[in-house]
Parts: C-alpha cells; structure tokens; sequence
C-alpha cells in the first residue's frame, strides 16, 4: 500500500516513508541509513510474500530492539508478526550499541534458517563484530527452535573495498540468499560470488525502484 507523501517526502511504501535526504545517500558514496534498508527489506517482505518458502525481513529498527533486548521478552515483538511460523528470517544488524537512537558504524546480515536449525552471518568487512552477533543469534535460536539449540555460522562472502557500502551489501546478500532459497529451500551453499558486482549497480537500481513505485502512486 502507498500512502500519500508530506513535505520532503519522496515515497511513501507500506509502513516506511523516505525523504529526500535519505535518497541523496545514494547518489554519492555515502553509508545507507535505517530508512533505505528498512525500505528495501520492506519492499521484499511483499515481494516474497506469495513464495512457498515463508521469509520474513525485519526492519533495522526491530533488529536493533531485539539485539539489546533479553531474549525472554522476544515474544513482544515478535509473536504479532508470527515469526515462529516463519522458515527463514532476515536480521540487518549494524553495530550501534544504543536503545535510544539510530547509528552505528557498520551493516551485516545474519538470516536464520529454521529447516536448518542455523543463524548464516554475512559480514563484507571480515568478521568486525562476529562475537556479538553470535551472542544475539543464541537469543534468537532459543526464541524461534523448540529446544533453543542450533548453531551459528559465518559464511566466507564478498569483501567491501571502502568504508561505505557495508549497506549495498547487505542488500545484494540478501537478494542473492532469497533467490537461493527459493531454488534449493536452504541457504547452505549459497553462491555469493555475484555480490560484488552486483554492489556496484545497485545504487542505481535502488533510484529507479523508488522512482517507479512513485510514478505508479504518484
């Protein structure tokens, strides 16, 4: 569903609305924000949402609750949108350490895969926060699995060359991770190798989608 836009605004998608300072971080070389990943993610929750396999993609915004919650309290969050009935969830964690506002320095993926029973970190800067997102993936598997017991493994991905496009890669992994679950209902080998190239277009065809869902609700 599009909503109709207020001053600034560029579009507005379903639950997420984006300004014109939040599209700007994406005509030059600059970090993404919650606001474009959320967007994104959104974008793909309806994407996906007739596929066979059951994916859900949490906003930044729920990642980060969640992270500097107890894992007891989880079901707040989360049984409203069932996620317990969901196959694989998308988790973009960046490494800000604050309840209280938005930040932090980098983005990673972790997406978690009950039919393997397995928390998949994808990090393009090797390994920078490893140790917390393996702690925050043990709340996770004891919430989502009957017996709290799974394991977590980071995955050998593509490698950012600059300081800014940690986001464009979260993106990229988690189209190329959906596809593959759609073709082999598993994440386990998962070709990533398409990343970087991938990386390098995707910018561009960020403004385009945002320019098309416009145009078709102006």
């Amino acid at each position: 569903m599009l909503r109709s836009q207020s001053k600034n605004s560029v579009l507005s998608y379903h639950d997420c609305l984006l300004r014109q300072e939040d599209l700007h971080l994406l005509n030059g070389p600059f970090w993404l924000n919650d606001a474009l990943i959320g967007f994104y993610f959104e974008y793909l929750q309806h994407k996906y949402e007739d596929s066979k396999s059951k994916m859900l993609f949490l906003s930044p915004e729920l990642t980060q609750l969640l992270k500097l919650t107890d894992s007891h309290e989880y079901g707040t969050f989360l049984d409203p949108i069932s996620a317990k009935n969901m196959d694989y969830i998308f988790f973009p964690v960046n490494d800000c350490s604050s309840r209280e506002s938005a930040g932090g320095s980098h983005w990673t993926l972790m997406v978690f895969s009950k039919p393997e029973r397995t928390c998949f970190y994808f990090d393009s800067s090797s390994s920078s926060n490893t140790a917390a997102e393996a702690d925050f993936s043990k709340g996770i598997m004891s919430y989502l699995l009957e017996n709290g017991n799974g394991q977590f493994v980071e995955v050998k991905c593509p490698q950012q060359k600059n300081g800014y496009d940690c986001g464009l890669f979260v993106l990229c992994f988690t189209d190329v991770i959906a596809e593959h679950i759609l073709e082999a209902s598993q994440i386990e080998g998962c070709n990533c190798e398409s990343v970087q190239s991938l990386v390098s277009r995707k910018r561009e065809s960020l403004i385009s989608l945002i320019h098309k869902l416009k145009e078709s609700n102006p």
